[in-house]
């Protein structure tokens, strides 16, 4: 049974072992030019990413996208939970690489280099949803480019070229799928692009005062976590922390994990460093005890390190009562819903417009049980929004819920109203109200009628067109 079958058979859902394949099953490797989402945390140009910053090459998941692999929600992760911080996906939540329209090179580091099946690169839809995790639906299916890697051994670095879509613009994801050709695994790299646009550039070098220790205290096991909590005037700052996972006995010996953590700190390139000075004043992780620094400017107090026991996965929590659409009063509206955690957390909530500009946004901490959450929203326009709801603990680990909702206007004779004609003129459809320029409020008429609704131009436009009757009907006639 060759590569080819296995994957079909996965992809049908049938149970396959492989008792002579796990003994390869060690190939490893991630994408540096342009520069995949766990590549710029690792370079400390995106923080907060978790483990990924000290092994950005182990995005391994099940082979054969999109028929099988990651589910949706876990591509950027690969399915790892260990890796859920990629997941996390808002217009501005991820560094940015520049790139044009047409032919770009795409490079592969690999850290072990096995035989490959081949590379496939998939790109988001022009009209995607930037503030909802990835999914299938989110990308072309049909790949933008393909290499064949002809079952043979590549190089340690490999780079394509390959022409990225004219028809896109502005943020997109790139999806580069390696598919490694002596196990049934792919491994899956998410780049953050801007084409023909701006990307994001890295903070200066602050100086460091000493603020705490990592010390040696014990060996771990297999599935403990290290997290460092972080604290300021204010108290303990979680979104400050950084966590790792101990995926060996090896990793876990107490002069190991230190290092580990002072580098997964370094790497997060924040307002902590960890490590020992040498005689330059640089900062360097060490195996053994290691000091951690903060930002003369940071506001940092201090650093504790806290062990947790085998725990993954990131924190539960419910959204009710968010409904459909919200009215619009005096250029104002507000957003209320509740949440029901089975834990504490930090909730952070933000709110984009149909341009996915951030146009509200809230953070608080929530304890068990059900809380209350509103979500101002000035200066507040007709059209449709999406709401992202990211929920962080103690330990870093973060889970993300997306929805989407309208806001309407209610000042005018008749009524509430969906849309200021001709504000999103494609959306409209059977039942659809509008305010027309005559101060009026405007329904679409059923099918067949309902299509002269979305037609551009003066002629179908409500109470003024020479055919508007056509497409309309007034609201309280």
């Amino acid at each position: 049974m060759d590569l080819r079958e296995i994957r079909r058979w996965l992809a049908s859902g049938l149970v396959v072992t492989f008792p002579l394949i796990a003994q390869n099953a060690f190939a490893h490797g991630y994408m540096t030019q342009p520069e995949s989402r766990g590549y710029l945390c690792q370079q400390g140009q995106n923080t907060g990413c978790g483990p990924i910053i000290w092994e950005p090459q182990s995005l391994e998941g099940p082979g054969g996208f999109p028929a099988a692999g990651p589910a949706d929600g876990e591509i950027a992760s690969a399915g790892l939970s260990a890796f859920s911080q990629l997941n996390v996906q808002t217009t501005d939540r991820w560094a940015k690489t520049n790139i044009q329209s047409g032919s770009n090179q795409f490079t592969w580091r690999f850290t072990a280099n096995h035989v490959t099946e081949g590379y496939r690169y998939y790109i988001t839809k022009p009209n995607w949803n930037p503030n909802s995790p990835l999914t299938r639906d989110s990308f072309d299916l049909n790949p933008f480019c393909t290499v064949d890697g002809h079952f043979q051994q590549p190089p340690m670095e490999v780079t394509h070229t390959c022409d990225v879509p004219s028809d896109r613009s502005g943020y997109h994801v790139i999806l580069g799928v390696w598919e490694v050709g002596d196990t049934p695994m792919a491994f899956y790299n998410a780049i953050d692009v801007n084409i023909d646009g701006s990307g994001s550039t890295p903070p200066p070098t602050p100086d460091w005062s000493e603020i705490g220790v990592i010390n040696p205290s014990q060996d771990l096991s297999q599935g403990d976590q290290v997290r460092t909590r972080v604290f300021d005037a204010n108290g303990e700052n979680p979104s400050l922390a950084t966590n790792i996972v101990i995926d060996s006995s090896d990793a876990g010996r107490r002069d190991v994990w230190p290092r580990t953590l002072a580098r997964a700190i370094n790497q997060e390139g924040g307002s902590l460093r960890a490590g020992l000075r040498d005689d330059q004043g640089g900062i360097e992780p060490a195996y053994g005890r290691n000091s951690i620094f903060a930002a003369s400017d940071s506001g940092i107090e201090r650093v504790e390190i806290a062990i947790d026991h085998g725990e993954s996965g990131g924190p539960e929590f419910y959204i009710d009562g968010l409904e459909d659409s919200y009215p619009i009063s005096n250029g104002h509206a507000t957003v209320g819903f509740s949440v029901t955690s089975e834990g504490s957390f930090t909730l952070e909530t933000l709110v984009y417009n149909a341009n996915n500009r951030r146009v509200g946004m809230d953070r608080r901490s929530v304890d068990q049980g059900s809380q209350q959450i509103s979500v101002d929203i000035e200066p507040a326009q007709t059209g449709e929004y999406t709401l992202v709801t990211k929920a962080e603990d103690g330990n870093g680990r973060i889970s993300q819920q997306t929805f989407n909702f309208r806001l309407r206007g209610y000042d005018s004779p008749g009524g509430e109203y969906d849309y200021v004609y001709p504000d999103n003129i494609g959306a409209y459809q059977a039942g659809t109200r509008v305010l027309a320029d005559d101060g009026n409020v405007y329904q679409c008429k059923p099918w067949p009628n309902s299509g002269w609704c979305a037609v551009q131009g003066q002629a179908y436009a409500p109470g003024t067109g020479w055919a508007w009757e056509d497409a309309w009907e007034r609201v309280g006639d």
